[in-house]
């Protein structure tokens, strides 16, 4: 019997919503409850990770850091920071240079203060940026937000355009970066480009189309597209007792005399996630998500009731 749940490493294509990809998936893969890890703009392109099936439940342990390889283009503002607004101002970046580009990069270093592009899908009073904006009716700013930036690199600079690649953690707005950058360079600037290269422990190099999900699924042949749990979430795996399975199963705290190394929870999306967590295998199947209360006592987080069968 094979599990309809996972997580697919797919390859958003320019030009498509993140919920564009969603309802693609969801056709291709007959699978009804499919979701996503991220949204990216319909300007980017690169790693959505997709979950399929009571994966959906896991989206949030997934690991929020994310790599970026962005370019910027100086001397010019529009309403949504990036080519696709109207211009709102456009000034000549031609004197530019490399040495002032690098200067003011590590100004977006670290933790830092962020306003969002005012066209976002973050919520304000119950409502999108994005629809309030189209309505009129957005804030002149969307409201601060604390990020953090890992790293910064550059890849080119070929003024009034260069490339940055951007290894950043949860709610970082390029966009912001890219209007940003340029106004501390005194001439504006929008993102031109955005291409999402890593997602948590997803990376764009293993990454499938969309093309590629049609022809595998309509030919049965789609195992080897998921990418298996304990890699996506970067969390260690226990093989469990079926006395222990059943407990999991009814929800109830087991005991693990041995335990493999537990990675802690990198940069939850919720306060009350931190903690060290192992994946439950019973016969070969994944069956659950275990939390460590104390000790080598741990209980049941997400338990998948797909995965109980009758023997």
């Amino acid at each position: 019997m094979h599990l309809h749940f996972g997580f697919l490493n797919v390859m958003k294509p320019e030009g498509m919503t993140s919920h564009d990809v969603v309802s693609r998936v969801r056709r291709l893969t007959k699978i009804k409850r499919t979701g996503h890890g991220g949204t990216l703009d319909p300007l980017a392109q690169g790693v959505l990770p997709m979950a399929l099936g009571q994966a959906c439940r896991l989206i949030d342990y997934l690991p929020s850091d994310k790599t970026y390889y962005a370019e910027v283009l100086l001397g010019k503002q529009t309403t949504t920071d990036d080519l696709e607004g109207d211009v709102i101002e456009q000034k000549d970046a031609s004197h530019i240079t490399a040495d002032q580009i690098n200067q003011v990069l590590p100004n977006f270093l670290g933790t830092i203060k962020q306003h969002p592009p005012v066209f976002s899908a973050i919520r304000v009073n119950g409502k999108h940026l994005y629809d309030l904006a189209r309505q009129g009716k957005a804030p002149e700013k969307a409201p601060e937000r604390t990020v953090v930036v890992h790293s910064l690199e550059v890849v080119f600079i070929k003024p009034p355009v260069f490339a940055i690649r951007v290894h950043c953690g949860k709610g970082t707005y390029i966009r912001s970066l890219a209007r940003d950058i340029g106004a501390m360079l005194g001439t504006g600037g929008v993102l031109q480009k955005l291409v999402r290269e890593k997602a948590g422990n997803l990376h764009i190099s293993n990454s499938v189309t969309l093309e590629v999900l049609q022809e595998r699924f309509s030919e049965a042949d789609s195992e080897s597209l998921f990418t298996d749990l304990a890699d996506a979430l970067g969390f260690s795996k226990v093989d469990v007792t079926d006395s222990d399975a059943d407990d999991i199963f009814h929800g109830r705290i087991i005991e693990l005399p041995e335990l493999p190394e537990m990675p802690e929870l990198p940069e939850s999306p919720d306060s009350s996630l931190p903690g060290r967590f192992l994946l439950a295998v019973q016969n070969g199947r994944y069956i659950g998500l275990l939390k460590n209360t104390q000790e080598k006592m741990f209980k049941p987080e997400v338990v998948f009731s797909d995965a109980r069968i009758s023997t």
